[in-house]
């Protein structure tokens, strides 16, 4: 006969779910009346002495599949595009480039200046002092450039001469010497060539409108338009365009800005890194 038979237990499962407990901090021993429940020194001693550990699990990762980005998405536009070590070495690549040829350009750049725009009259008024200098200056940062012009006057006496027995009168001679130069702020140009040509084009109507009109009260006066236009005339088609003031910003190098973007967000520009955040602070 069969009988029925009571099934075995079923034998405990060795899987255990995490206990849900809180682990719970002991009381504190202070009581009210005591200074010591009122520090919160004391109370900050406890909690980090009895508070849990907590354990810092790093963030996880996307278990998403990957999707083949289309043609037309960001994405793809962005992976065709240089990435920023390769742009970052092109524009040094760019800046040593114009470094060594921005000498020669601006000297041939001055010489057309003059041929085009003042028939070569800056450069024969200049030649007894050497012609018109160009200097690069690496501490100008006020201005993009600056044109310096000094005129002297020199006079001499020649001794008098005896001819068929007769003498002659002493004869003075007067001699206009120019002394003219360029100044070009190296850190401003830094490496743009339409910014060159333009700073130069500025300059080079200040010494003409000094040397070859004789204005020299009125340095963006209607005799300072009048050779800007001419100027613009000739090289338009590179980009010049000469105007009463230069208005580019100054590459630095180095930038820090204030944390406090929303009330603040200054930022402090330095060719060198003479600012240490830990040791200095927005006023």
């Amino acid at each position: 006969l069969d009988r029925s038979t009571t099934p075995p237990p079923i034998s405990p499962s060795k899987l255990k779910s995490p206990s849900k407990t809180k682990t719970r901090m002991p009381t504190p021993t202070l009581r009210q009346s005591l200074d010591a429940f009122w520090n919160a020194s004391t109370i900050n001693e406890w909690n980090d002495q009895y508070s849990p550990a907590k354990t810092v699990l790093s963030p996880q990762k996307s278990r998403q599949p990957l999707q083949p980005p289309s043609s037309s998405s960001p994405s793809a536009l962005q992976s065709r595009s240089k990435s920023p070590t390769k742009r970052i070495k092109a524009e040094v690549a760019a800046e040593k480039d114009f470094e060594a040829c921005k000498r020669h350009l601006a000297e041939r750049f001055l010489a057309e200046l003059d041929a085009k725009v003042a028939e070569g009259e800056i450069s024969r008024l200049s030649a007894s002092t050497g012609g018109v200098r160009i200097v690069w200056n690496k501490t100008l940062n006020s201005t993009a450039g600056r044109a310096n012009w000094r005129r002297e006057t020199v006079k001499t006496t020649s001794p008098p001469q005896r001819i068929d027995g007769t003498s002659t009168k002493q004869s003075m001679t007067t001699i206009e010497k120019h002394y003219a130069s360029i100044e070009l702020a190296t850190k401003v140009i830094a490496s743009s060539e339409h910014r060159l040509l333009n700073v130069l084009a500025h300059e080079f109507c200040h010494l003409a409108n000094f040397m070859v009109s004789g204005v020299k009260d009125q340095p963006h006066g209607r005799s300072f338009k009048a050779w800007g236009t001419r100027c613009s005339a000739a090289f338009g088609d590179r980009g010049v365009h000469v105007t009463t003031k230069h208005s580019y910003d100054i590459d630095y190098r180095y930038v820090w800005r204030c944390k406090n973007e929303g009330e603040c967000g200054v930022e402090f520009k330095r060719h060198s890194k003479s600012i240490d955040p830990k040791r200095h602070r927005c006023g």
